[in-house]
């Protein structure tokens, strides 16, 4: 038995020094306490290649080690909140790591090149949140890196950091922008090769957060962006200050103008001032083939920058950006190794890649990769498996589908996020193929309807051609939404049914600054949607509201057959740890399920939609069977005499043929139990009894567990997901457990394992062709992300 990753998403996090584009063509990102390696080339749309896993906090700043004529780079650097340094070296298709001990507190800023162009010789730089900025240095590739000098700061930190080398020279220079809005530039000197202050450049009035280093002929550019909005260019020239560039050469402050590198004298005059963004710019980047810059900014635009020869002026020469009321900017932006792409990531770490077409001479958004900025808590699969849906506490859900695009092989890429909330999502149930209910942290439960305009998007897209409840909607579709719209200040998905609303989008008049209603524009769609369209246009209306609990909503299952909705709320009484019941066909509660005495942290129903089993932080797990009556009735559960678990039981699952359930537990104890009809009732376990000794796992806590869809060589196949992050697959019979993968960190998570689900149809999705040797499993996490793994099975001994 074997595996592959699938998909993977999962946005970047909320930092400027994030994300970087090497001329490898790959572009490195830090998610959450890991570093991804995203492939834009990879089918239609690219995919996540690699997951690096070494951090124990947040990823702030990540980079390509590179040099002069390097084009394939093949180590990265990645700096963290937990304050190390990491060096990641390719080898024989692995990423290897080094790691860098020296600061005292978050690592905010990484930069790192090979000196004299040589991969053997490497010098890296980090500033942190300690006042300081070390540089780190490799003599040899087999040497380990080496603490070379610590530059402090005093009371002030770095908040911007770039290393290069001087025109027609392997001298290294060293741009360090500080909080109080002066860019320190330092050059090595002496013996031993350290990094002195040379000169200081003054001028902006904020933070300074982007700097970028460019040659011209002889000359050296440095650009730099700041929260004062401005963009300064600075010209290094060891030729004499001109006249004409400055008005009076008397008043040039010289230690501050001038940098003097061994026998050179280099004088620094301010080019140009770029005004054109009316927010905080939070980075710049230098084109790797021309003198233009990139430039990115938290006003939602980024500006490539371009110097007219005939005006003697740099002007902007393409604007790109978020359009939409629900985006807050940019955070970065970098160019692509050709010049001919650009690729940005926005406040709450969205991808967006631009590409440039020749022939139309215009820049056009591409299909990129995206995902949740947040703990991901729950996910559950269309009941064919023709896509996943997925909840977080980011307050959004989404919708991930394959694109069978001309360009193998297939990418998965989320095509809708029905729901935009004000409140962290907590969990979800898939009703059928068009319907589905969440839950947040609020008393209410929302169910939600696909509108006509995702139905038809998704077929063109997943190119779904036998589609029975898609041609049921086409055929009302006078009747049902084209789309959903959020009102102002509001949390319920107003339904939509013309193609655009926008008389309701304008606000009212001066009294009433807030549109009645966000913009939706019917959009139609043959391939995956931009970040701006998700956020406007692909909502689902909200159909119903559910009130009964007391409490914050906690987890939620839908039956099979779609017939009932369960729901649990936090709670730390039984009375408010009573299951609800509802009735899909008239939303009315029809029942109040009462067992537990704390919350209830997950639910399921039985394949045959016969059994609800529940699971609870009182370490019990109860199972309700539908009786002659058609009502739910408690069938059996455990006490302190009959519990396995002896920790929080958190997870539960049932097999396919709805014969076993399984529980999980933070005890590490994985246990398979089922009804054996006919059995005396002697305590409260009733008809059901354990089958095999329990999986017993020392030091693990389980978090989620699955059944696979079916047999496989006469075995039950079951997923266990842990708080570590790893995912262990066992096949199962009544003899026991016998482990047959195993998913480490880099494949699976690092950080707790919320949910585990396999595609209920083997074979993998978008290829339609029903495989019996391939099954998918979707797990979400922690650490933000969603994965779809594939994994394919040969005969088990």
């Amino acid at each position: 038995m074997s595996f592959e990753n699938c998909y993977v998403s999962t946005n970047s996090n909320q930092t400027p020094n994030v994300v970087h584009w090497g001329r490898n063509n790959l572009i490195c990102y830090g998610s959450c306490n890991s570093v991804l390696i995203y492939d834009p080339n990879v089918g239609g749309g690219g995919k996540v290649m690699h997951t690096l896993v070494g951090h124990s906090k947040r990823v702030n700043s990540v980079k390509w080690l590179s040099g002069v004529g390097n084009l394939f780079e093949t180590e990265l650097v990645s700096g963290s909140t937990d304050s190390l340094v990491f060096v990641w070296t390719l080898k024989g298709g692995i990423y290897e790591s080094v790691t860098l001990k020296g600061h005292e507190s978050n690592v905010n800023i990484v930069d790192g090149l090979y000196k004299e162009n040589d991969t053997n010789k490497a010098i890296i730089v980090s500033a942190s949140m300690d006042c300081t900025v070390i540089v780190w240095y490799r003599p040899k590739p087999t040497d380990t890196f080496e603490l070379h000098q610590r530059i402090n700061f005093g009371y002030s930190i770095a908040v911007g950091l770039k290393i290069s080398f001087l025109p027609n020279d392997n001298q290294p220079i060293l741009a360090c922008a500080l909080d109080n809005s002066k860019i320190q530039v330092y050059v090595q000197t002496g013996i031993e090769n350290k990094f002195d202050c040379g000169a200081q450049l003054s001028g902006h009035e904020d933070w300074v957060r982007g700097l970028d280093f460019a040659s011209d002929v002889d000359d050296l550019l440095l650009v730099s962006s700041s929260q004062d909005t401005f963009i300064r260019l600075w010209r290094f020239t060891n030729k004499d200050l001109v006249s004409d560039l400055v008005e009076d050469t008397s008043k040039v402050d010289n230690e501050k103008t001038q940098l003097r590198v061994d026998n050179k004298k280099y004088n620094i005059y301010l080019e140009s001032v770029l005004t054109g963004h009316e927010g905080w710019v939070y980075s710049v980047n230098w084109s790797p083939v021309s003198l233009q810059i990139l430039s990115a900014s938290i006003d939602k635009s980024l500006i490539i920058w371009e110097f007219d020869k005939v005006s003697g002026l740099w002007l902007e020469k393409v604007r790109m950006g978020e359009v939409g009321g629900n985006t807050l900017g940019f955070y970065g932006g970098v160019f692509g190794p050709d010049g001919k792409q650009v690729c940005a990531h926005s406040y709450h770490g969205a991808f967006h890649i631009w590409a440039y077409f020749d022939k139309l001479e215009t820049w056009n958004p591409s299909v990129t990769i995206g995902g949740h900025f947040s703990e991901v808590v729950d996910c559950a699969w269309e009941p064919k498996g023709e896509y996943l849906f997925s909840t977080s506490s980011d307050q959004t859900t989404r919708i991930h589908a394959p694109w069978p695009s001309k360009k193998e092989p297939i990418t998965w890429h989320e095509i809708a996020r029905p729901q935009v909330h004000g409140y962290d999502m907590s969990c979800l149930a898939v009703l059928s193929r068009y319907k589905f209910a969440s839950g947040a942290e609020e008393k209410v439960i929302r169910t939600f309807e696909a509108p006509k305009n995702f139905v038809d998007n998704f077929r063109r897209i997943c190119q779904v051609s036998e589609d029975p409840q898609g041609d049921a909607i086409s055929g009302l579709s006078t009747f049902i939404p084209k789309g959903a719209s959020v009102p102002s200040l509001g949390l319920s998905n107003k339904a939509v049914y013309t193609d655009d609303n926008i008389e309701q989008a304008v606000s009212v008049d001066k009294r009433n600054p807030y549109p009645e209603e966000s913009h939706f524009v019917a959009t139609d769609l043959i391939e995956p949607p931009t970040e701006e369209t998700l956020l406007q246009n692909t909502l689902w209306p909200e159909v119903q509201k559910l009130y009964g609990h007391g409490y914050e909503v906690f987890a939620l299952a839908a039956s099979p057959d779609g017939k009932y909705l369960a729901s649990s709320c936090k709670s730390t009484k039984p009375e408010h740890a009573a299951i609800l019941l509802w009735d899909t066909s008239s939303w009315q509660q029809i029942q109040k399920l009462m067992s537990h005495t704390l919350t209830v942290v997950q639910m399921q129903f039985s394949p045959d939609s016969l059994h609800l089993l529940s699971v609870s932080r009182d370490r019990r797990w109860s199972l309700f069977t539908r009786n002659d009556q058609k009502t739910f009735e408690l069938a059996a559960t455990t006490d302190k005499s009959t519990g396995v678990h002896t920790r929080i039981i958190w997870t539960c699952s049932w097999s396919h043929d709805s014969k076993y359930f399984a529980t999980g537990s933070r005890d590490g104890k994985a246990v398979i139990w089922t009804i054996n009809k006919g059995k005396q009732k002697t305590n409260v376990l009733g008809e059901c009894e354990m089958v095999s000794k329990p999986l017993e796992l020392k030091n693990e806590s389980v978090t989620a567990i699955a059944f696979a869809p079916g047999f496989v060589s006469e075995y039950y196949l079951v997923a266990v997901g842990f708080e570590s992050g790893v995912i262990r697959i066992f096949k199962w019979n009544a003899e026991g457990w016998k482990e047959v993968l195993l998913l480490i960190q880099s494949f699976a998570h690092h950080l707790t394992v919320r949910k585990l689900c396999f595609r209920p149809v083997f074979g993998k999705g978008g290829y339609n062709d029903n495989d019996k040797n391939v099954m998918q499993l979707a797990s979400c996490s922690s650490d933000y992300s969603v994965r779809i793994c594939n994994i394919f099975l040969n005969k088990l001994s």
